[in-house]
């Protein structure tokens, strides 16, 4: 640990400059699929579920497997009772752990000289990783915390590498680490390469000034005569953590299942996409958004830029592969970091996992070792650039500038990130044709009850014959939310259509739940119930379908199942939601006709 008292000062000075930075994001409200996770739903919140919803389950997810995050999740909504801000604030509590761990792995792996190398160094590591504006989605968007998890488990990974211990020690805190981060995301595959990366620098760094005499096939034996405990315990933690995966979800994902269109448009798009990343971590203040959609049919023409891609993209690796091989050099560590961190997210070995083809958190864990690294590169003898007389005030001005920037960016991106509404009107904005990103819009101006932005939104949709299964159940939501059912089954008769609906779960669910609310407003209670239990069976722990079915019971007379129904209900509810459903369940229960309240949107 750094003893330098100025180190932890400005370490410390560091840090508020961050959480000053990042403040507003403690008035944040939930976005995206953190409403569905952490508020409309009850997978969390209510009862014993969240100890199936852990291992599977979750977010209708069927290939995920994140217990360690998703219990993290249940803690936090249960500890703060479904509010944003206080869970706002862990997702920024875990970024400034992880930028302090990025400045203390930083003064672990600088050379040791006399003095420990200046005390400013890991500081301005610190602040640079911690201002990097290609984390704000990481901040900002509670769901998140996976990738922040699996950041702040591989660094301390790397500080146990740094750390002189017995052999058997240092194996099982790293396998038991490498377990810890595959249980909060899958990316953590990187996990053993990066150790594996780190600890041949450790080993033969010094090659790098001039001492090649030892081949690169002896320096591989020699560390795995020193590491072998190490490599075999984190190969163990991985063969444990696939069967604990296959004993949760029953089931083992082929990662070969899926391929693009030919050989060379795969290779297209991976080498696009590890450019495209290598861009964010020197210049990420364009391009930046909640999703990217990018047609992925362009990779398959070849072209000059393509094929200049392509080179570049090949080049960088084959020059970070060799220089850390053969010389072990702190550039071709950082390289090679950054690439193995990727490699999960490059679609190399899988189709595309996501509508966007990728996202700016991806590069987050890379970006954590890369700048750790930083100050041992500058430090390392021979300088590594000789840089003119004045550039290092012009190295100094450029820095600056590029923290200035960065600060304008993040504090006019956050607003972006606080609201629903704001988020896909950026979204929608930047991506007009994206139909993701006006589904998404619809369903914050039904959220916000702004009816008439979202009575636009969904003329201009059907002016323009879009095809949107969620779109056309926000239109349902939004025609109930009026009492117009007629609108409503105009818009569940498109969704009763669409091939596939028996088997894709979330979708059925929400449909099922309208049409019953839709019978309903039509006087059909009978119909309604026989709906509505079926939802019911289909998802037991979802609230709305419990809401409805309560009405319908109510309206037919059934008032001692209508009461059960509503107790059940309220208690499935987020706190934030029980108001209005006891509004409603009170009025029908009183028999009073009041069938006017509508569910939350499609998301």
């Amino acid at each position: 640990m750094p003893s330098n008292k100025l180190t932890w000062i400005a370490a410390t000075a560091v840090i508020l400059v961050v959480a000053i930075v990042y403040w507003p994001v403690l008035h944040a409200q939930f976005i995206w699929d953190d409403l569905i996770d952490f508020q409309q739903h009850a997978w969390l919140s209510q009862g014993d579920e969240w100890k199936h919803y852990v291992l599977r389950g979750f977010n209708y997810w069927t290939n995920y497997f994140r217990p360690l995050v998703v219990g993290l999740f249940t803690l936090q909504v249960r500890l703060f009772d479904t509010a944003p801000g206080p869970m706002h604030a862990v997702s920024l509590a875990l970024h400034l752990v992880d930028t302090l761990l990025v400045g203390i792995l930083s003064w672990r792996l600088m050379p040791r000289t006399d003095a420990r190398g200046p005390a400013w160094l890991p500081a301005c590591v610190m602040l640079f990783y911690g201002l990097h504006p290609v984390l704000v989605e990481s901040v900002a968007w509670i769901g998140c915390q996976f990738d922040q998890v699996v950041t702040l488990l591989t660094l301390c990974g790397l500080l146990v590498c740094t750390t002189h211990m017995r052999r058997a020690l240092r194996a099982a805190i790293l396998a038991v680490l490498f377990f810890l981060a595959a249980c909060s995301k899958e990316s953590a595959i990187a996990f053993p390469l990066v150790v594996v990366v780190l600890d041949w620098l450790l080993a033969f760094g010094d090659r790098q000034a001039g001492d090649d005499n030892l081949p690169t096939s002896d320096a591989v034996r020699l560390l795995l005569k020193r590491q072998w405990p190490t490599y075999a315990a984190m190969l163990a933690a991985g063969i444990a953590y696939l069967g604990f995966r296959h004993w949760a979800l029953g089931q083992t994902t082929n990662p070969f299942s899926g391929h693009t269109a030919s050989v060379f448009a795969r290779l297209q798009e991976v080498c696009f996409l590890y450019l495209h990343y290598w861009r964010t971590v020197f210049w990420p203040m364009s391009g930046m958004g909640p999703i990217h959609p990018v047609d992925a049919s362009m990779f398959g023409a070849a072209s000059a830029a393509a094929l200049l891609t392509d080179a570049a993209a090949i080049c960088i690796v084959a020059f970070g592969l060799h220089s850390t091989l053969r010389k072990a050099s702190v550039l071709g560590a950082i390289i090679m970091i950054v690439t193995v961190t990727l490699l999960p997210v490059l679609h190399i070995a899988s189709t595309n996992f996501d509508s966007s083809l990728y996202h700016e958190r991806y590069v987050m864990t890379g970006l954590a070792v890369a700048f750790a690294l930083l100050p041992r590169l500058l430090m390392q003898k021979p300088a590594p650039v000789r840089l003119p007389r004045l550039g290092r005030p012009l190295l100094v001005a450029v820095g600056a500038f590029w923290l200035l920037v960065a600060v304008f960016n993040i504090r006019t991106t956050l607003p972006l990130w606080a609201n629903n509404i704001n988020l896909w009107r950026w979204a929608a904005a930047t991506y007009p044709t994206s139909i993701g990103a006006k589904s998404n819009l619809l369903s914050a101006y039904i959220d916000a009850n702004d009816y008439a932005d979202g009575n636009a939104l969904v003329d201009q949709l059907q002016s323009g014959h879009v095809s949107c299964d969620y779109c056309m159940l926000n239109a349902a939501t939004l025609a109930l939310a009026e009492h117009a059912p007629e609108r409503a089954a105009k818009a569940l008769e498109v969704v009763k259509n669409i091939p596939g609906l028996a088997t894709n779960k979330e979708l059925l669910q929400i449909y099922l739940v309208l049409t019953g609310q839709m019978l309903i407003q039509q006087g059909h209670f009978n119909d309604a119930e026989m709906v509505l239990r079926s939802a019911v069976n289909l998802d037991p722990i979802e609230p709305l379908a419990r809401v409805w079915l309560a009405v319908a019971l109510a309206q037919q007379g059934k008032k001692d199942q209508a009461i059960a129904e509503g107790t059940v209900a309220k208690q499935l509810l987020a706190p934030s939601d029980r108001r209005g459903a006891q509004t409603i369940l009170a009025h029908v229960l009183q028999e009073e006709t009041d069938s006017t309240g509508s569910p939350p949107p499609a998301k």
